[in-house]
């Protein structure tokens, strides 16, 4: 969603971003980063461009409850828009940024428990008067989650015509840089992906798609149910789940996948 800034820095940010967008750089939640420094100045009164150091100063206060990561964000693009802002003319400050580390730690699932998942997934049931359910498409979507290593918001972006089950590869559209990649996927996965539209011609679908994954309906799958199927086959599948922001998560499949692949490389004697 495009925004409207009121401040001097106005046309300034968005030539940023528009900047920033023609290097591949998806600028949509910083746009809400550039509203709020935005408001700061307005309120502020300030009258000339050039960050100061007390307007840099003022923006990298640490917010009440905010947290390490929010603030590291913030401090990084309004560094980047004052390195923007001189090389364009307009000489600005250069805050420090906060240190910040992540303390968070993946959870990797043993193929014992891919295992365990897959069996809970084939074993969810979909009722006829739940035309927004999700179920169907579960099984085969952490399959490829765990195949192939894509994010769950790149997987249910896909639509027919990014799968290619002759050849046994996907695209994915407007990557890093804005390019597309090709990823390649196992014949045994482009079995389950056939078995899995074949399945899908048995429901009525109310709404038209060309969206690979689909809920019984034939609306496209929303991340946030997807989410919820997953911890139900967490529990279904006996891994406990140490509640919200704890994990597993089912970024985590992603990350499985990548260990996985290179324990089954080094034991294969793979540089």
């Amino acid at each position: 969603m495009n925004r409207n800034y009121y401040s001097i820095y106005g046309p300034h940010i968005e030539s940023f971003l528009a900047f920033k967008r023609t290097l591949g750089f998806k600028m949509k939640g910083v746009e809400w980063i550039f509203y709020l420094f935005d408001q700061l100045v307005v309120e502020r009164d300030d009258y000339e461009v050039g960050i100061s150091k007390e307007l840099s100063d003022e923006w990298c206060k640490k917010r009440e409850t905010e947290k390490e990561k929010t603030l590291y964000e913030r401090v990084h693009y309004l560094r980047q828009f004052s390195i923007f802002l001189s090389d364009t003319g307009y000489p600005s400050y250069l805050p420090n940024l906060p240190s910040y580390k992540s303390t968070y730690t993946p959870y990797i699932f043993s193929k014992t428990e891919i295992a365990a998942i897959f069996s809970a997934c084939d074993k969810l049931t979909i009722s006829k008067r739940h035309g927004y359910s999700s179920a169907l498409t579960i099984p085969v979507l952490l399959r490829l989650l765990y195949a192939t290593g894509l994010r769950i918001s790149e997987a249910i972006a896909l639509t027919c015509e990014d799968i290619n089950l002759e050849e046994n590869y996907l695209v994915l559209r407007n990557c890093k840089n804005g390019q597309d990649r090709l990823v390649p996927f196992s014949e045994s996965l482009s079995s389950v992906c056939k078995d899995y539209l074949e399945y899908r011609k048995s429901f009525s679908f109310k709404n038209i798609t060309n969206y690979f994954f689909v809920r019984s309906n034939g609306d496209p799958c929303c991340k946030f149910m997807v989410y919820d199927w997953f911890r139900t086959i967490l529990y279904k599948a006996g891994i406990p789940h140490g509640g919200k922001g704890l994990g597993p998560r089912l970024h985590d499949v992603r990350h499985s996948m990548a260990v996985h692949s290179l324990a089954s490389m080094a034991e294969a004697g793979v540089d």
